[in-house]
């Protein structure tokens, strides 16, 4: 992961140790579960979402939940989670968490197949799709509010998408009360953004919502640990073609970490409950020993949350 100047309250470097894989305490295999984990899933079909999947079956899930939008994506994903772990059960399901009937089948499904929860992953997300500038016929990521007609479609799977997931498992979450507990939504970096010349600004938009819903899930609903966790900087299909656009080699330079980085972390992140880190702003890129050695600082000086400097 590189910076690329990017500010120190960003947390880019909360930790002096900064990493772009899975090793040692985040590597799955390390990170052995408790012999009734089920975890849920969703947008799992590709990208950050299948690398998560198929960490938690390296770490010995009993039950894995996956979703997405495609049946082929969620059949090549069950053959690997099971050519992995051979006893793990797979819940497979069509849902698209932008249709309310969809996660609540979902969530119906779940509890009447497994009938506990102890890890829910949101990751179902989109950027805005490109427009095409008609000066040079090129396509690029829209900059500005006036420019991004897709900011419509991008909250609702993004901030939407993540509220009806909480909304339907955050239930089946408080009644294992035997288990971690744990929602995680996936966020990004790009929340601590202030204009959309990286990113654009639906995206920005829905990634600083997520942080504050983690912060109110966490406040609100007893004994739920919620986690707003950046993913890294990796080339995804939804990324892939940032390279084209207005930035070229800066987004080269950044789409480096690994897909499997954020999967190993939350299999470290959700193995047990951790009521110090919930309802905070997470990157997978910090080290998670010198993250456990700074419990205190961040308990006391609330850290890794977001309020106004007055």
């Amino acid at each position: 992961m590189t910076d690329q100047g990017f500010p120190d309250h960003w947390g880019w470097k909360f930790t002096e140790r900064i990493h772009t894989k899975p090793e040692g305490p985040t590597d799955p295999t390390n990170n052995k579960l408790h012999s009734n984990f089920v975890v849920l899933v969703t947008g799992a079909g590709k990208g950050v979402g299948f690398g998560i999947a198929i960490s938690y079956a390296k770490a010995g899930a009993k039950g894995i939940i996956i979703s997405s939008r495609t049946q082929s994506n969620l059949d090549q994903l069950e053959a690997q989670l099971k050519s992995i772990n051979p006893g793990i059960e797979v819940l497979s399901q069509i849902c698209d968490t932008t249709k309310d009937s969809d996660v609540e089948d979902l969530a119906k499904a779940t509890k009447e197949r497994f009938g506990r929860l102890d890890a829910a992953i949101a990751n179902a997300g989109i950027i805005s799709k490109y427009i095409t500038n008609p000066t040079d016929n090129k396509e690029y990521m829209p900059v500005g509010i006036v420019s991004d007609p897709d900011l419509p479609r991008v909250i609702d799977t993004n901030v939407l998408g993540t509220w009806r997931v909480a909304r339907a498992f955050v239930p089946l979450l408080q009644t294992t009360t035997d288990g971690p507990q744990a929602f995680a939504a996936i966020t990004s970096a790009a929340s601590h953004m202030t204009d959309s010349q990286f990113t654009p600004i639906a995206y920005i938009l829905s990634k600083i919502a997520i942080n504050r819903m983690m912060e109110c899930i966490r406040n609100d609903h007893e004994g739920i640990g919620a986690f707003a966790v950046h993913p890294g900087t990796v080339l995804t299909p939804q990324t892939e073609r940032h390279h084209e656009t207005q930035l070229g080699e800066v987004w080269t330079d950044l789409l480096t970490d690994d897909p499997a980085l954020c999967g190993g972390f939350l299999t470290w992140l959700t193995k047990e409950k951790r009521p110090w880190l919930s309802g905070r702003y997470i990157s997978s890129n910090w080290d998670v020993e010198e993250l456990h050695a700074k419990k205190g600082q961040i308990v006391e000086k609330d850290l890794l949350t977001f309020r106004m400097q007055v």
